[in-house]
């Protein structure tokens, strides 16, 4: 599926109003044809001197809400999701790297 960039930034503005700009994060797949977005918070770890992403807590079917109603989800991967769900898994899972690509950097959207 092809999202123009003026689609994304309304999608990524419309989450931005939902969670709050500080929230609201995004970056390249591995492929460079996809869009990740995840809603987390920046958490510095003082003892280690650096900073890491943490998902916001939100249940499943909150996700699901977002997920279904927003066109920046990957179809494959809520499919994968939802099987994953019914079998008790883990869902939303983040991945650096497929198929020896590496994922860009998360960027935050404002």
């Amino acid at each position: 599926m092809y999202l123009s960039m003026m689609m994304i930034i309304t999608w990524l503005n419309y989450l931005c109003s939902e969670f709050g700009n500080d929230l609201v994060w995004y970056r390249e797949s591995s492929s460079r044809t996809g869009l990740h977005v995840i809603i987390a918070d920046l958490k510095f770890n003082e003892k280690l001197g650096t900073s890491k992403l943490c998902p916001i807590p939100m249940d499943f079917d909150k996700q699901l809400h977002y997920r279904t109603l927003i066109p920046l989800e990957c179809r494959g991967r809520l499919i994968s999701d939802l099987h994953r769900h019914k079998k008790g898994f883990r869902t939303s899972r983040i991945f650096s790297t497929k198929n020896n690509n590496n994922v860009s950097e998360w960027k935050r959207f404002k």
